[in-house]
């Protein structure tokens, strides 16, 4: 039996804010009423992206905030962190029966390749920022502190950001602060790209890499399952590049009754955004998923990836993958092989 042995490298309350724009409590107890749900920041502010989307936690909402990071030398070693708002009703992948909305929850992948996971229910979350400053802390389990230059995650993920946010529908020419992507669902990425330095401790070995890292957050305003039929979601570093993307098929029966793809991307070149947008026609995700196995090959305007899966990280193996990888192929004309990507997959 693995466990983990976190080693924190921040503390959270070192960040003072001296004219806090918010400071949100979270109620660890799902409420029996309805809640708001919010798809437009007041601004694009790092504080406004990653404030809580939800006014309360009832069984029909959800909300996490994703880390990762996986080295860029052995792609078999990676961590994951997520801190979620949640019940098991509105997001049947968190354990059934929690006794909290909160959860926290560690993978991770050593350099062999065996996986270690562990969940932990907090007593008590918060998060509070202000302008370009955000910090969150699931009590007992773990946080975050981020500013425009980078992020510390309190499990020993540090990156400093190589590339701007990703806003779903915003181009090289155009910001578009809304975070909806299709019905029902909000999607943004604070950190699609950084160098990341990782330090934690596993069965008593210290496990460290330097590699790439990742932070975005999701939100619904109904259960996941009956608003995601089919997903794919990943992020890749190869040469000079960063790839994120986002596909999901809806599920049967919301507006005009809409089973279209929906699709948002991003393709940055030394940290400069070259390709973004939520229009179906920005890339193509084709996916191959066995029980043992899971690929994905990615194409857009002067792209050709090929994503091959090098280790499991989670799943079933039947309705969730999500796995590291290895990644080569062509981006503007370059052939390109060595890159690294951490990827997943739904099918409910």
């Amino acid at each position: 039996m693995h466990s983990l042995l976190l080693l924190p490298t921040l503390l959270l309350t070192a960040i003072t804010l001296t004219t806090a724009q918010y400071l949100k409590d979270i109620n660890p107890i799902a409420v029996d009423y309805p809640v708001y749900v919010d798809f437009v920041p007041d601004s694009t502010h790092l504080a406004d992206l990653e404030s809580p989307k939800l006014s309360e936690v009832n069984t029909t909402v959800f909300e996490w905030w994703y880390f990762d990071a996986i080295s860029s030398t052995n792609p078999n070693a990676s961590i994951v962190l997520t801190f979620f708002t949640t019940t098991a009703t509105a997001f049947p992948a968190v354990p059934q029966n929690l006794s909290s909305v909160l959860l926290t929850y560690v993978w991770a992948t050593l350099p062999n390749g065996t996986t270690v996971s562990q969940n932990i229910v907090p007593i008590d979350a918060s998060v509070m920022g202000d302008r370009d400053v955000s910090s969150g802390g699931w009590e007992g389990t773990g946080g975050w502190a981020g500013r425009e230059s980078g992020y510390e995650a309190w499990v020993g993920w540090e990156g400093g950001r190589l590339a701007p946010p990703l806003l779903p529908c915003s181009t090289p020419q155009q910001m578009n602060r809304a975070l909806g992507l299709g019905e029902g669902l909000g999607w943004v990425s604070m950190v699609p790209d950084s160098h990341a330095m990782v330090d934690l401790v596993v069965d008593g070995e210290k496990v460290q890499f330097m590699g790439f890292g990742y932070h975005d957050k999701n939100w619904g305003n109904r259960p996941f399952q009956n608003t995601v039929k089919s997903w794919s979601w990943g992020h890749v570093h190869i040469g000079q590049y960063a790839l994120v993307w986002l596909q999901y098929t809806p599920r049967e029966g919301g507006v005009n009754n809409n089973t279209t793809p929906i699709v948002s991307a991003y393709l940055a070149r030394d940290g400069k955004v070259v390709q973004s947008g939520c229009r179906n026609s920005l890339i193509n995700i084709y996916e191959n998923m066995t029980a043992s196995s899971y690929g994905v090959d990615v194409e857009m305007d002067g792209v050709v990836l090929m994503i091959r899966g090098r280790v499991e990280v989670a799943g079933d193996g039947k309705n969730y993958f999500r796995w590291n990888g290895v990644v080569s192929g062509t981006v503007e004309g370059q052939k390109l092989d060595g890159g690294v990507a951490v990827f997943e997959g739904f099918r409910l």
